[in-house]
């Protein structure tokens, strides 16, 4: 009898931290309103490094509709977006949204963070390398 209550209750706690292991482990697909754009950079992070990058892409383009005169977070996610589209293989999409960023930020000096400008130039010269030349 002892035998069985000790089964039954190992299985409940079993399953128990299953359950919350696996709430854990999910993210919304939504994002809720209210969220500053730190908040939801984080969430795009989060799901980047699940490898969910669709969801990612989707946070990153949320932030920029939010907050579209938030110059930094624009930038910064325009070139995460196009990283994100490299990492998934698309490097003719991410080719496209490299060169819009750097010619919609060109020539802006001190009004946008150099980070992402100088990584969004080398990954364009990784692209450019990896691409192959139309004869």
């Amino acid at each position: 009898m002892m035998k069985i209550v000790k089964r039954i209750l190992l299985s409940v706690l079993c399953v128990t931290v299953l359950v919350l292991l696996a709430s854990c482990a999910t993210q919304s697909r939504t994002l809720p309103d209210g969220l500053t754009a730190a908040e939801i950079f984080q969430r795009a992070q989060d799901a980047a490094d699940r490898g969910d990058y669709t969801l990612a892409i989707t946070f990153y383009q949320e932030c920029q509709t939010r907050y579209p005169d938030d110059k930094d977070h624009m930038v910064w996610a325009s070139y995460e977006i196009a990283f994100l589209y490299h990492k998934m293989g698309k490097n003719d999409k991410a080719a496209t949204l490299i060169d819009a960023l750097l010619t919609q930020y060109a020539n802006q000096g001190d009004t946008v963070p150099p980070a992402p400008i100088l990584l969004s130039q080398r990954l364009k010269d990784r692209l450019e390398a990896s691409i192959p030349k139309k004869p």
